[in-house]
């Protein structure tokens, strides 16, 4: 393994990951921070002698990580790292890694925020009485029942999915989970009676989606998968855009079939088309990539990057690694 040179490139972002710089220069890196809007070619080139680049939004594929001569560690400023061929950084001798522990409880309380919103309808119940010009308009509500009868379906019992179960029991769900990877102990020992996915999309009058993107779970949600739900279901997206087949859900909000829908995240994020029709119906709420935020998330989400980085700086090992490398790899 060659000397490391101390170099880190952001790729964007430069204003949510200012803290990240500081603690960065203070430890004598050199860092060159990229305008927001660069291309991944652009960042590719310009990142070609560092030996870590911090990604925020910008996909890095085999043409951009081929430009990544120096790179010992792309750190992903997130919990999803889909934007990067990890097969191919790992075939290059590169760490990927992200940053999955920074705002678990943030997310948590707005899918719960989600969650709550769509169930009890408040798309209907805050406009119904100006529709109905009286204030008392009983007669006009949609079906809405207490969370105690009703069972909640989490898709991916990590961190977060374990947190919204946490939050769920004390709202009075009843509280299923499937997750591709833990076994039924884990799932129940974090808050979930274990089932498969197909059990749970029967059965859940709420879904609330908290497993990565890959090719496995693109398009999790499509419309044969929606047809085997219950009628008047919840659908509730703080993951990854891409787990749902959006012109699918969409006919399903159409035909009623689904109830409501609480989406923060949307596949073609981030140039989002924002006239697309599931965007103009009323009952779905969408927050725009808001669920990870709060300042204290903002901050730590920073720091945790610098941390990364400055570990394979100082030639240690990344702390939350998403491949694996054998040294004999590294470069």
């Amino acid at each position: 393994m060659s000397s490391i040179p101390r170099r880190v490139t952001i790729t964007d972002s430069a204003e949510l990951l200012a803290p990240a710089v500081d603690r960065l220069r203070g430890a004598g890196v050199d860092v060159r921070v990229l305008p927001d809007g660069t291309s991944p070619a652009d960042a590719a080139s310009a990142a070609a002698d560092a030996a870590v680049v911090i990604d925020g939004v910008l996909a890095f594929r085999e043409p951009e990580l081929d430009r990544l001569t120096e790179a010992r560690l792309i750190v992903r400023a997130g919990i999803g790292y889909d934007l990067i061929d990890v097969p191919a950084a790992t075939a290059r001798g590169i760490w990927v890694a992200n940053v999955p522990d920074y705002c678990a409880d943030e997310v948590a309380d707005h899918t719960m925020l989600l969650l709550m919103a769509c169930a009890r309808r408040l798309d209907a119940l805050g406009t119904v009485w100006r529709d109905a010009g009286r204030w008392l308009a009983y007669d006009r509500l949609p079906p809405v029942r207490r969370p105690s009868q009703q069972v909640l379906g989490i898709v991916g019992m990590g961190r977060i999915g374990e947190r919204v179960a946490t939050r769920a029991h004390a709202f009075g769900w009843q509280v299923i989970g499937q997750d591709a990877v833990l076994p039924p102990d884990v799932i129940r020992a974090r808050g979930a009676h274990p089932v498969d996915l197909d059990e749970l999309f029967a059965r859940a009058d709420a879904i609330t989606l908290h497993c990565p993107l890959d090719a496995g779970t693109h398009h999790l949600v499509d419309a044969a998968r929606l047809a085997t739900t219950r009628p008047g279901v919840v659908i509730v997206n703080t993951s990854r855009g891409g787990l749902i087949d959006i012109d699918a859900l969409d006919a399903a909000l159409a035909s009623g079939h689904v109830a409501a829908a609480g989406l923060d995240v949307l596949e073609d994020e981030p140039t989002v088309d924002l006239a697309q029709p599931v965007l103009t119906r009323a009952n779905v709420i969408a927050t725009g990539h808001t669920a990870w935020y709060s300042l204290d998330a903002r901050r730590e989400l920073a720091l945790l990057c610098a941390d990364e980085a400055l570990r394979v700086l100082d030639g240690g090992l990344p702390r939350n690694p998403v491949n694996t490398l054998d040294a004999a790899s590294r470069r």
